[in-house]
């Protein structure tokens, strides 16, 4: 048996793309469900006062997270795809880095919590999210390393942390004892046990512990690098108005506008499926050979993640404007009324959201990080300009109108780089569509063999 064969992970040579990507979009319906219970939950009962606090720390959190691990769970998610043989060591160095790195993110929010909230309790609850960033950290190498081994093992981890939280937080809720001190508690909770299940499933899915290589460390930061410049993007276009929005309107404008986010991106879960799948089979492909029938396979994944999910994600958007009147009257009650307006503003460029983070991690797949942060960082400054421009005017629907443009334009960019990445033009899209649909399901979602036969 040749080395290109220990190097392809299970996933990627038995069962096809769109199996695995309707078992992690079943997950992540899942998932999206649960937190979005969760938000509800936590609206119902804070107010909108205490769902703005608790969306400002979440906010905060996730921001520091996907800027603090530089880039290095997506790294260990494509090393581990290309390079099997050396997946244990690409794990336990990619652990020891991040660990690193979750330990200094940690001691800088503990430092910074009074100058992003001044409540005394709320700086105490902002201070014990970031102490547990190195537990979130360090869980993330073994999650990320899942992915690109084990999808059925990977969903499991994913939909464990909001099970967890969510149970907390209905447990507090019917006690009435719910807090944001303590919603940030059933947070770390929940990510404390999804941890535990994702370091069995691991050392189930890559026997051994390993070894600390300068080398590995090296190739990860080479690739984390370039991916952390396009996810501070990323996290940028859908976060900045949010953060923003934090330190120059009241809290209750904050918990309007977080439930507005909530509903928009409901479809981004499914939508980001294809991308889930494609990243690391996309990898593993390269890693192979470069042309003939794998070739021809990354260019009908390529198009099948990126077309579904914006398929999906409009479809999604279109049901979800209609609904939103009765879902925030009856669910949230008439105080929540200034969510719809602002929802309805997003809807336009929350319909492409979910094709971009596909998109993104599609184009990570194909080792073109660079171009990624390049349309999102477009988006950024537009959507800086924007911000600056409507929000002091227009207050929160500026803001959702910026967001709104900003998707939209970042989603044209990635269209391009992604169909260029594989040697299609937007004109032949339709055709190539076409011919997809007419040879069936079969013909398409199945991998080549190494010897360039189909498998089923």
């Amino acid at each position: 048996m040749t080395r290109a064969k220990h190097r392809l992970p299970r996933v990627h040579r038995r069962g096809g793309y769109l199996a695995s990507v309707g078992a992690t979009a079943a997950t992540s319906v899942a998932v999206s469900g649960l937190g979005a219970a969760g938000g509800l939950i936590l609206a119902r009962y804070l107010g909108p006062s205490g769902r703005g606090t608790y969306a400002v720390i979440a906010s905060y959190m996730l921001a520091a997270a996907t800027i603090g691990e530089c880039g290095l769970t997506y790294a260990v998610c494509y090393t581990v795809a290309r390079n099997r043989a050396d997946a244990r060591d690409t794990v336990r160095t990619g652990m020891a880095m991040l660990l690193g790195l979750g330990f200094l993110v940690g001691a800088v929010g503990i430092a910074a919590a009074p100058l992003v909230v001044d409540d005394h309790a709320m700086v105490s609850a902002f201070r014990l999210a970031f102490a547990a960033q190195p537990l979130v950290f360090g869980a993330a190498a073994w999650v990320f390393a899942l992915q690109a081994t084990r999808l059925g093992s990977w969903n499991v981890t994913r939909a464990l942390q909001p099970i967890g939280y969510s149970a907390a937080v209905v447990a507090l809720a019917l006690a009435d004892l719910l807090t944001v001190e303590r919603a940030v508690l059933c947070l770390i909770g929940s990510i404390g046990l999804q941890a535990v299940a994702a370091a069995v499933l691991c050392r189930q899915a890559l026997p051994g512990r390993g070894r600390l290589r300068r080398s590995v460390g090296r190739e990860l930061a080479r690739y984390g690098g370039a991916s952390m410049i396009s996810s501070v993007s990323y996290l940028l276009n859908t976060t900045l108005d949010l953060l923003l929005l934090a330190v120059i309107v009241q809290p209750a404008q904050v918990g309007h506008y977080a439930v507005a986010v909530s509903m928009a991106t409901l479809p981004q879960p499914v939508c980001a499926a294809f991308g889930n799948v494609a990243m690391p089979r996309l990898a593993a492909g390269r890693a192979t050979v470069a042309h003939g029938p794998a070739a021809a396979a990354d260019r009908r994944v390529v198009l099948a993640a990126v077309g579904a999910s914006l398929v999906i994600g409009v479809l999604c958007i279109g049901v979800l404007s209609v609904v939103a009147p009765l879902v925030v009257h009856v669910v949230l009650g008439p105080a929540y009324a200034p969510s719809l307006e602002l929802f309805w503003l997003l809807a336009p460029g929350a319909a492409v959201l979910g094709c971009n983070r596909a998109t993104d991690d599609v184009l990570r797949g194909l080792g073109r990080t660079l171009a990624v942060a390049r349309c999102e960082w477009t988006g950024t400054v537009l959507t800086v300009v924007l911000l600056a421009t409507l929000v002091p005017t227009i207050g929160v629907a500026g803001a959702a109108i910026a967001s709104s443009a900003a998707y939209l334009v970042t989603f044209v960019l990635l269209l391009q780089v992604a169909l260029r990445a594989v040697g299609v033009t937007a004109r032949s899209v339709p055709a190539r569509l076409h011919r997809v649909t007419r040879r069936g399901r079969k013909d398409w979602i199945t991998v080549p063999s190494e010897s360039g036969r189909g498998n089923a």
